[in-house]
Formats: C-alpha cells, sequence, structure tokens
C-alpha cells in the first residue's frame, strides 16, 4: 500500500499541504477486502445517525423522504414528511421524524454518541471504498462530528494522526507514512460490527442444508396419531 501511495504523492515534488485535502480520493478496497461496502445513501439507519447528529437540514428532510417513496419505502409519516413544503427548524418535525424512523423499524431516538460512531463507521467505509479523501473525512470527523476530542481510541488516532501535519514531517516526506497509518486506521474502525459478523455467518451456511422432496407431505397414520395424542390411527 506504501507504494501506492508514494506513487500518488509523488513524494520528490510534494513540498507542502497542497491538494491533501482535495486529491480525488482512491480506493483501498483490494487491500481490506474485510471492510464492507458503505450503506447506502439512503440508508434509515444512516439517515438517522446523521439526523441525530444534526448532520441533515431540517429542510431537506421532506426530499429526503420523497427520495424514500420513489425507492420502494411506504409509511404514513413517510408521506406526511414528504409533503412538508416550509420547514424552518428541526424542532417543527422532530416528532414526525422520529415517528417515520420508526415505522422504517429503526430504534429511535438513539443517543448522539451512538449516532456518532454509525456515521464515523460509514465515513471510514467511504473512505476505503474510495469515495472520500482520507486526509478531509479525518478533518471532518475531527472538526465537524466530534468537536476535537473522542473517547473511542481508535478514532482519537484519526485525529492524533493530523496532529502530525506539520512542515517538518512535510520536509521528511512522511506524508505518505502518516497517509498509510490513516487508511489504515481507518479500515479498523469500518470493519464489521460483532452483529455483522452474525449475520454473515449465518450467510455462509447458504447452500450448505438438504430438505427432501417429500418434506412436507402428510405424516403416516401412525405418526400421525401420536403427535395427536390418540392411541390408534383413525380407520377407514
Amino acid at each position: 500500500m506504501l507504494r501506492k501511495l508514494l506513487n500518488i504523492f509523488n513524494v520528490k515534488e510534494r513540498q507542502d499541504f497542497s491538494g491533501l485535502y482535495t486529491d480525488a480520493p482512491i480506493s483501498f478496497a483490494e487491500e481490506f477486502p474485510e471492510v464492507p461496502k458503505p450503506e447506502p445513501r439512503l440508508s434509515p439507519t444512516l439517515l438517522a445517525a446523521k439526523w441525530a447528529c444534526s448532520d441533515l437540514r431540517p429542510e431537506d428532510m421532506p426530499s429526503i423522504a420523497a427520495d424514500l417513496l420513489e425507492n420502494g419505502a411506504d409509511t404514513p409519516s413517510l408521506r406526511r414528511l414528504a409533503g412538508e413544503t416550509q420547514v424552518a427548524c428541526s424542532a417543527e418535525i422532530e416528532e414526525l421524524v422520529g415517528r417515520m424512523f420508526r415505522e422504517l423499524s429503526v430504534p429511535y431516538p438513539i443517543s448522539e454518541t451512538q449516532a456518532k460512531i454509525i456515521f464515523t463507521r460509514q465515513i471510514a467505509r467511504e473512505v476505503i471504498a474510495g469515495e472520500r479523501n482520507a486526509w478531509a473525512a479525518a478533518s471532518r470527523l475531527e472538526i465537524v462530528i466530534w468537536g476535537w476530542k473522542a473517547e473511542i481510541p481508535s478514532i482519537q488516532s484519526v485525529f492524533d494522526l493530523r496532529d502530525q501535519l506539520n512542515w517538518d514531517n512535510v520536509n521528511r516526506g512522511r506524508i505518505p507514512i502518516l497517509t498509510e497509518e490513516l487508511i489504515k486506521t481507518f479500515a479498523q474502525i469500518g470493519s464489521r460490527t460483532k452483529r455483522e459478523r452474525r449475520l454473515s455467518s449465518f450467510g455462509s451456511l447458504e447452500g450448505k442444508g438438504w430438505i427432501a422432496d417429500d418434506f412436507d407431505a402428510p405424516l403416516p397414520d401412525e405418526l400421525l396419531a401420536q403427535f395427536e395424542g390418540r392411541d390408534d390411527p383413525p380407520t377407514g
């Protein structure tokens, strides 16, 4: 992976921070196949986390509800929210939004910390999938999402790596090394949760079972009599 980063950063040429936060993202999915793909944009769980983190503007929620309807979701609250034409603040629609998420089978409300963790995991997976610039993602997490402090060690490691972005490390050509560490940290953050691993293990059994062709055929009279508590099978 470091060779890949060296080619991208062109260490001999880079003498400042230009492009560090704006370079086009690249995919590291091959290097970290264990990291799942990011959730789709309209994932109800992701939307609930972003709403709880105040990452979604209240005036955007009606159009998001309309997109969900167009995507096949349909609940009474979803229809009502899609029909809202004037939303001034989140308090005006909080109750409606909460009902919408619950109708979409999303536990709500969720704590702000839990919402931040869900959103952070999504951002990490977007970095590995090549959908986000790694350093721009790190900046967003530190400043916007967590406010410069996270109690979770792996997330705090992202902030610590950003603290090492100084002229000394630029001149010493350490930016690719720091970036490699950042990518690995994002891979750790974006790795499968315990629940996802359990679901994956269930899916691994697909195709390994066997059901007889006559499994739903009527039971023999003798066996049926035992199930029904009768002494003798019925006679014709």
